[in-house]
């Protein structure tokens, strides 16, 4: 803007000026301030006074600025400045374009050009537009350009991208030092706007975020950079975690901090990524260790600098990580793991207390005890006991109420061939064991041959055996045993055969043996006088037959009521029966013929029926009468012959004893006195003891 007006030019602009106050009647006045000194950028206020004619309506005034005295004001070389703001005093409105064209004082402000580069004269006029070539007179100034304000350079910062903003960015707790254009005469550094107290050096030092300025002085003039924001930056290192099927988090706080699982599976510890493009994190994994005096230390996982790092191993981990750009540090907060192991334990068939050896395959009746082989020192193990049945099904189920590390395994379990298995839990971790198969034999079949009932006649035999599929047989009965697989049995009672089969799986049956009761009744002995008819009335049978012990005479020995006359004094008449199940018996009977006219003897007292209880009444056979003053043995048979009891020389009476001094039971028994070797009196005599 340097530039000099011919005088010409000079006279032309004043004429031209000059002319239009005469045509138009209106004029414009500036206020002359003296000594007026501006700087570069500065905001300054123009005073103008309208005459007294209004300008018209689209009137606009517009600034030209030249540099030089105003005695060169160069209209054509000169530049515009925009007005940034007008004030009137009057009229109102105050403040709007519109009042500019009314007569009266007028201030409006214009902005010192920054880019002037030199300090000078400058020199200001206003013209019009409607009506136009309405000029103001020159005012002139000072122009001194105003000092470069920045911050140069930041020790200790980095460009921060962990903001969208632009701006730069330090560790919290660091120190940033902010430096400001060298070679001023004066400073003064700002904070959010505000000047900072007594930091007026050309450099600064910062602790907290904010927006800092530095403002710089040169002479008259001084100017205030442009905000720099500083942001101070904390990270913050948070962990998460995979989830495993074995975890559980021990604690119920918000921060996750202690985890608890089984050492077959592991947990991967994640930390932050980085914030955004072109930013990083270095990591590296720590673990608390323990050093040689017992104290407890942190350590470095050696190679571990990876976000996420995978372990199944106790212990208590942290990240320490590094924030780039800018290399701040942080160190995460600690995580503990808690490790259970699996209960290493398999299953056992033990032998029940008492018993050498164990097996696993097992008769329908018995069981076998299965076991695990290990049990926890802690006692912090639970147990489960499943079965697989049928074997086939592929499912196992659980076996309702066996929780304890044994099970004794019988058809109660499963009623056929099955396979269990132990399911073991602690606190975090789980473990089947391997199966276990217990087969179950199946009892040998066996059954008594001919029939489970048998009667038999008594001294008869018949042969019993038994059928099925056993490997041995043994057979038991009272009084007796036998082994093998048939035999001829005679004892009446219960026999009892032992199946023993695979496994030694034992089956039995019983048969019940009986013996036919054959009850031959061939009634009382009959006294007879000679040549009389002997009734006979045989019973107890199906079929019958008579016969005696000497030749006698019979109407029909097969019919039981046959007629006999004896030839013999005494005679035995023997009934054989026989039952319908083909079993034989015998009774006897015994017929004596008395002819009374060859003995003196009175016989009509002659008892028939004694009662030795006692009592004093019948209780001797007395045979006084007919023995008189006589020497006679007394010679008592039993019904089958037999003598049970003998007197010689016959003194006093029976009383129904045997030889040996004991009772005889009641029944029927036949006698005959002997006097002098002659048979003087025979017949039968029945011995009650307890009548009523």
């Amino acid at each position: 803007m340097n530039k000099t007006l011919t005088l010409a030019r000079k006279g032309f602009l004043a004429i031209f000026m000059l002319l239009g106050t005469l045509l138009q009647a209106q004029t414009l006045d500036l206020v002359q301030p003296p000594n007026l000194s501006v700087c570069t950028g500065d905001s300054l206020k123009i005073t103008m006074t309208i005459g007294s004619n209004n300008f018209n309506a689209g009137n606009q005034f517009i600034v030209l600025f030249d540099d030089g005295l105003t005695t060169s004001f160069d209209v054509t070389a000169a530049d515009t400045l925009a007005i940034e703001r007008w004030q009137s005093i009057t009229p109102s409105p105050v403040g709007t374009s519109a009042d500019t064209l009314n007569a009266g004082v007028k201030f409006f402000w214009i902005i010192v050009p920054a880019d002037i580069t030199s300090n000078n004269f400058y020199s200001l006029a206003v013209r019009s537009t409607n009506p136009s070539g309405i000029w103001s007179d020159t005012i002139q100034m000072t122009v001194n350009v105003s000092p470069e304000s920045s911050i140069d350079s930041i020790h200790g910062g980095y460009n921060n991208l962990y903001t969208p903003s632009n701006d730069w960015g330090f560790c919290e707790d660091d120190t940033i030092t902010l430096y400001a254009v060298a070679g001023m005469q004066t400073y003064q550094w700002y904070a959010g706007g505000a000047p900072i107290a007594g930091e007026v050096n050309d450099s600064l030092k910062v602790f907290a975020t904010g927006d800092y300025a530095v403002e710089v002085g040169s002479g008259n003039c001084s100017t205030i950079s442009s905000d720099t924001t500083i942001n101070a930056f904390s990270p913050f290192t948070d962990l998460t975690h995979s989830t495993v099927a074995t975890l559980t988090v021990l604690d119920n706080d918000p921060q996750i901090d202690s985890l608890q699982f089984c050492d077959t599976d592991s947990i991967t510890l994640t930390g932050p990524p980085a914030f955004t493009p072109g930013t990083g994190v270095n990591y590296q994994w720590l673990m608390d260790s323990v050093d040689l005096f017992g104290q407890t230390i942190v350590v470095a996982i050696a190679g571990e600098k990876s976000m996420s790092y995978s372990t199944n191993v106790a212990g208590r981990y942290s990240l320490e990580t590094t924030w780039l750009p800018g290399g701040c540090a942080d160190t995460s907060y600690t995580v503990e793991l808690f490790i259970d192991t699996v209960p290493d334990a398999t299953i056992e068939n033990v032998p029940w207390p008492g018993f050498a050896i164990a097996s696993l395959s097992i008769c329908p009746s018995d069981s076998t005890l299965l076991q695990s082989a290990t049990t926890s020192v802690m006692n912090d193990w639970e147990y489960q006991w499943q079965v697989l049945y049928p074997v086939s099904s592929g499912v196992w189920k659980d076996l309702p109420g066996e929780d304890a590390y044994q099970l004794t395994a019988d058809t109660t379990t499963a009623p056929g061939t099955a396979q269990y298995r132990l399911y073991i839990t602690n606190a975090a971790c789980e473990h089947y064991t391997a199966a276990m198969q217990v087969e179950l034999v199946p009892l040998p079949t066996v059954q008594v041959a001919p029939s489970d009932s048998l009667a038999v006649c008594a001294g008869d035999s018949l042969l019993i055996g038994a059928t099925g599929n056993g490997l041995t047989y043994s057979w038991t009965w009272p009084g007796g045993s036998y082994a093998g697989t048939s035999f001829y049995a005679k004892d009446a009672g219960i026999y009892v055969v032992e199946a023993i089969g695979l496994n030694d799986c034992v089956s039995y049956d019983t048969l019940e043996l009986s013996h036919v009761t054959v009850t031959p009744d061939a009634g009382p002995d009959q006294t007879v006088l000679p040549g009389e008819v002997v009734q006979l009335a045989g019973s107890g049978g199906e079929s019958f037959y008579w016969y005696a012990d000497r030749p006698v005479y019979f109407s029909d020995p097969y019919n039981p009521n046959a007629q006999t006359k004896p030839t013999q004094d005494t005679t035995m008449y023997i009934l054989e029966v026989m039952t319908d199940f083909g079993c034989f018996g015998t009774d006897t009977m015994m017929v004596i013929v008395f002819d009374p006219s060859i003995y003196d003897v009175n016989i009509s007292h002659v008892m028939n029926l004694i009662s030795p209880n006692g009592d004093g009444m019948n209780d001797v056979f007395d045979l006084s009468e007919v023995v008189q003053a006589d020497s006679c043995d007394l010679i008592v048979f039993d019904r089958w012959g037999s003598i049970v009891f003998e007197q010689a020389q016959y003194i006093t009476g029976w009383d129904g004893i045997n030889q040996g001094g004991a009772d005889l039971p009641n029944g029927t028994y036949y006698y005959v006195l002997m006097c002098n070797d002659v048979a003087r009196f025979r017949g039968a005599i029945t011995v009650v003891r307890n009548i009523q």
